[in-house]
């Protein structure tokens, strides 16, 4: 009974208080406890726009998460990213919720590598919350903009704004929430890639990320993380073959539970550029 109702707030607050939270998506990203801003895969759509001017290939995933195991929570996602001949298009679409209540977004992105060091995205996405019949449905957008930054052959830093522009629910006085996110990712060996990651969200305080991404053999990842605000911890493994790469996570919340989810990637061309 008492998660019962912890879940009916989750989701009570994230709708009235806080407008239109932000939910990470992508599996990889999930079992490194989200610390993902400087992270390049076709899932930085959802994280750094700019971090998809790194990708090669045209890839596109497919992702499945269910918050606290709970149906009333689910969340599914796509992501597809096409590099041109300059610069990288990215398509996303998302899904949050069940009949009574439901969030959609659906977007493109556009990430351009402006020198040798410096990667910049934008983004734009169309929002619409539907409430159960009585309440009737909501339209909006909003914009992402994203920088990414090679410091050396090892260190990279990203940031990314979401919402930078405060936009409204249509109809309402609530607004969307914004986050800044800024982080790392790190190559400590060819094998190992360590990363972390400071976010604030308009009403809550800092949240602190790191993760740990480890190559025992070849194609098999294991994945680890932790966040404070809330604390949380995370595990997940990847494998990859051929083309295909399947990812698998689960996030722990001390009070709430776990958040498990799956993912599927496809790469469908190699040197696209």
């Amino acid at each position: 009974m008492i998660k019962k109702t912890l879940l009916i707030l989750t989701l009570f607050l994230s709708v009235v208080v806080n407008g239109q939270g932000w939910r990470p998506v992508g599996v990889r990203s999930s079992g490194l406890s989200n610390s993902s801003v400087a992270l390049s895969d076709v899932w930085s759509y959802y994280h750094n726009p700019a971090a998809t001017a790194e990708l090669k290939s045209i890839e596109a995933g497919v992702f499945y998460e269910s918050r606290f195991t709970s149906k009333e929570l689910q969340t599914q996602a796509i992501a597809f990213a096409l590099p041109i001949k300059k610069g990288v298009f990215s398509l996303g679409a998302t899904t949050f919720g069940y009949e009574q209540y439901r969030s959609t977004k659906a977007g493109v992105g556009y990430g351009l590598q402006l020198s040798d060091n410096f990667f910049l995205g934008a983004q734009v996405n169309m929002h619409q919350l539907r409430f159960n019949e009585n309440y009737g449905s909501s339209f909006s957008a909003t914009g992402e903009l994203g920088l990414l930054a090679k410091v050396s052959e090892k260190w990279m830093i990203g940031i990314s704004a979401m919402n930078f522009g405060a936009q409204k629910i249509s109809a309402t006085d609530e607004r969307f929430t914004s986050v800044l996110r800024a982080g790392f990712r790190y190559k400590l060996s060819e094998v190992v890639l360590i990363t972390g990651e400071v976010e604030k969200q308009t009403i809550h305080d800092f949240s602190f990320k790191g993760g740990v991404e480890y190559i025992p053999v070849k194609n098999f990842f294991i994945r680890l993380g932790a966040q404070s605000g809330p604390t949380s911890f995370a595990f997940g493994l990847g494998y990859k073959w051929n083309q295909f790469s399947m990812d698998i996570a689960t996030n722990y919340h001390p009070i709430l539970g776990w958040t498990p989810s799956f993912g599927l990637n496809y790469q469908f061309t190699k040197n696209a550029k």
